[in-house]
């Protein structure tokens, strides 16, 4: 027999690793170690598994078809079939019985979809120019039954993403009108009409973008699917308990029974949701419930109730711009909200004006001094309950604390440090 040659060989190889790579999209450990992290020339960049998911998932998205384009067509046969399968990490009993095939047939065009996927991501980043580092030794099969392996990687890949993904401040009804352009699409694929109820005055809110992002995502997409035909309404509203998102899916008649939501999936939207200090409850017909959503009955009712905490106003007096540009960076995304001032007599109007939750407030300023407004602030009626930080590059804290101030840092800080001197003085 003859041996089959190097390159072919390579690029079936290729489309193993693309396969395993795509299985296990939200395992840390798997695409660190992923031969795909080399093929895509992606070795030098900071995180690696984060860049080959993105890599992935908007090569997905670079498949998906036009909006004229009628949703039974190949094409958007083969974006619904990768996006469902791996982008949401849905089964393929489920898939299967979303787009009305058996589980076999959904294999064979599983099949053909990653066939697509790997020719495009082979192009788009000239793949056949690194074979070099692909080894020709078959890689291991095994370890995609391994739940109990995954879950751990899971659980890690959750605390990372709690710990790295910075909170900023967002416009949440922005954010749920971008997923609804995003997710669009795929609800017309199953004949599903969008809509989106946003009551006046939505505050904004400090969190995780990304994770809130692919939560909506995660459960927009699962009420689409349990309500094929029908409507899918995100309503959402300031309650007593918070910001309130409800995404109800309805069936306009009875629906074929079909598997229910995907535990999983809806399990990691409420870790997604949990991240960013929110709450996520649902229910569904599927799984012999009743839920009940916007009045009436549902197929699929989730809620996420989002803490609603107010921003809090920090004042930095301080005539070095590149410092107050400084703590603003620190501050960004944050529940605290930052009001720059440049010199002493800017500083003690806007405390008299805004009364800020604190003063931070550098010494060596022209004109006038911090020790001199730190006076000035102490007695004035309108501003001697407000804490005052000396923030200076002088070892003087002991003179700080005798005029007045409430606490002392030296420059520079870091964003750690003075994050929780506020939160020592504010919370």
């Amino acid at each position: 027999m003859t041996d089959e040659p190097s390159t072919e060989l390579k690029q079936r190889l290729f489309l193993r690793s693309l396969r395993r790579a795509l299985a296990h999209l939200y395992d840390p450990v798997e695409l660190r170690a992923s031969p795909l992290v080399r093929l895509l020339g992606l070795e030098q960049r900071a995180d690696v598994v984060l860049v080959l998911r993105r890599a992935l998932v908007d090569a997905i998205e670079s498949l998906r078809p036009q909006r004229d384009l009628p949703p039974d067509t190949r094409n958007w046969r083969i974006y619904q079939i990768l996006h469902q399968r791996y982008a949401e990490q849905t089964t393929q009993v489920e898939v299967a019985a979303a787009l009305g095939l058996s589980t076999r047939q959904l294999q064979r065009e599983e099949k053909l979809a990653r066939e697509v996927l790997a020719d495009y991501l082979w192009r788009a980043y000239h793949v056949a120019d690194r074979l070099d580092s692909l080894p020709t030794e078959p890689e291991p099969e095994g370890g995609d039954d391994d739940t109990q392996a995954s879950a751990l990687t899971r659980q890690e890949e959750l605390q990372r993403l709690g710990t790295t993904v910075p909170a900023q401040l967002v416009d949440v009804a922005g954010l749920i009108a971008d997923v609804a352009h995003t997710i669009r699409p795929l609800c017309e694929s199953y004949g599903v009409a969008l809509a989106l109820q946003t009551a006046e005055a939505i505050p904004r809110l400090s969190l995780k973008q990304p994770l809130l992002r692919q939560a909506l995502l995660n459960l927009i997409g699962t009420a689409a699917r349990l309500a094929r035909g029908g409507q899918v309404t995100v309503q959402t509203g300031v309650t007593e308990r918070g910001l309130q998102i409800d995404i109800c899916g309805a069936t306009r008649q009875p629906a074929p029974d079909g598997p229910p939501g995907s535990r999983e999936g809806l399990q990691m939207a409420g870790h997604l949701v949990e991240l960013c200090g929110g709450t996520l409850a649902h229910s569904q017909v599927a799984e012999g419930e009743s839920p009940r959503c916007l009045g009436g009955p549902a197929d699929f009712h989730a809620a996420i109730t989002l803490p609603v905490v107010q921003t809090v106003t920090v004042l930095v007096i301080d005539d070095n711009a590149d410092s107050r540009q400084l703590l603003q960076r620190y501050l960004s995304g944050s529940r605290y909200y930052l009001v720059g001032a440049a010199n002493a007599g800017q500083g003690l109007a806007l405390a008299q004006e805004l009364s800020p939750a604190i003063i931070v407030l550098d010494v060596m300023m022209p004109e006038q001094d911090g020790w001199t407004l730190l006076g000035q602030l102490r007695v004035h009626p309108q501003t001697r309950d407000i804490p005052v930080i000396i923030y200076t590059i002088l070892a003087q804290e002991e003179l700080a604390l005798a005029l007045g101030a409430a606490d002392f840092i030296r420059k520079p800080v870091s964003q750690g440090a003075f994050l929780q001197l506020l939160a020592r003085h504010l919370d």
